[in-house]
């Protein structure tokens, strides 16, 4: 392929994680144009292959955690790959499977594509009030409802709404699939929900307590009050806080609730019991209503409200699920359910075509077909 100069440019911005779409776009098609052969990358820079390789590889150790045990791999694809994929690739050459149990070993060629690019999550929602109405928000759109207001990725009560007269109101902020918004409630306490989730909350706060109501999962930051906590109920749990920064993932596909410690102190109960957590500690609540308390891995835990996917260990199905309800898929297992773990971290606005690169190299075979992601043996 002839190098002309605004390639050079693109990929020189690619390699330091400056490029736009369109140079983005111009990489990636660059990148499908040649096979196995060697590549030479001309730059304004006067980069030879192996300098240019060196860069990939220093971007490769400052994604990929220094824990995380790279899978070799030929030095020509990791080349091709580290320029198209962008930070994909980075997870490519730092991906992790263990214990294994499907299928043939992981080929360069990526299971069936969509043909209509499926892209990543965004921040939007749908705000339901009390009276039944509903709008839908966006982080574009300057909404206005009584007693508040979007401001870019939130939804921001007034908290002048806290000493309001009249009978409390409920409101329910849901995100879809392929969504995430945040809301600032009337104590300015704020909440982030991850993809198909839903929090319901007075309009104001008022009796002795401030109590939402959680499915899915989100991320808490609460305004201390040491006269009236704030309680979490999710399922037939509750958790709460006088003043922290928590997450809760409470999926109903999933095994277990979890409520993952970050700041402060936080007290999680059931009908069975009640529970003190420290920071970094996580209380699984199972379907069997009995709580496990163990240390999180923190950072991990709230890397969807950070812009990213991260994964140490993690049980195959666990991701497959994450990944469907951000990119708003269907999962399907026609062949069972995939055993194993991985270990990964990329944005989360990676393409999916990335991302099934990733999980094919890794082993996991994947096919899309109306808006469904079927995972197969082979």
């Amino acid at each position: 392929m002839k190098e002309n100069q605004d390639l050079i440019i693109a990929i020189e911005k690619y390699l330091r994680g400056e490029a736009t779409a369109e140079e983005s776009a111009l990489v990636n098609q660059w990148y499908h144009s040649f096979h196995d052969e060697e590549v030479t990358i001309t730059t304004t820079a006067d980069y030879g292959k192996e300098e240019v390789f060196g860069k990939m590889q220093s971007q490769l150790a400052a994604i990929v955690a220094p824990a995380t045990p790279v899978v070799p791999m030929r030095k020509a694809w990791i080349k091709r790959a580290a320029v198209a994929a962008g930070i994909l690739l980075l997870v490519s050459a730092g991906i992790t499977v263990s214990h294994m149990k499907w299928g043939r070993p992981a080929s360069r060629e990526v299971a069936q594509r969509a043909k209509v690019p499926i892209m990543p999550g965004s921040n939007k929602a749908v705000l339901v009030l009390d009276d039944g109405s509903s709008m839908t928000l966006n982080d574009s759109a300057g909404h206005r409802i009584a007693g508040a207001s979007v401001q870019g990725q939130s939804l921001v009560y007034d908290a002048s709404g806290q000493h309001n007269a009249g009978a409390v109101k409920y409101n329910t902020l849901q995100t879809p699939q392929g969504g995430q918004f945040a809301v600032v409630l009337p104590d300015g306490s704020k909440a982030w929900l991850n993809a198909a989730s839903s929090l319901r909350y007075p309009t104001a706060f008022a009796g002795n307590n401030r109590t939402v109501e959680l499915t899915g999962e989100a991320y808490f930051e609460i305004a201390p009050d040491q006269h009236k906590p704030f309680v979490v109920e999710v399922n037939n749990m509750k958790v709460q806080v006088l003043g922290t920064s928590f997450n809760i993932m409470a999926y109903h596909e999933e095994n277990a609730v979890k409520t993952t410690l970050v700041t402060g102190s936080v007290k999680v109960s059931s009908a069975g019991g009640a529970r003190h957590l420290l920071p970094g500690q996580q209380a699984a609540f199972d379907k069997q209503e009995q709580f496990t308390i163990s240390n999180a891995d923190v950072n991990a835990v709230i890397a969807w409200k950070e812009g990213k996917f991260e994964f140490n260990g993690e049980e195959i199905i666990v991701v497959l699920r994450q990944i469907a309800r951000w990119y708003d898929l269907q999962l399907q297992l026609p062949e069972g359910t995939p055993e194993g773990h991985l270990s990964a971290s990329f944005p989360r606005g990676t393409s999916l075509e990335n991302v099934m690169k990733m999980l094919e190299l890794s082993g996991i075979h994947c096919d899309i077909a109306n808006r469904q992601l079927i995972v197969r043996k082979s």
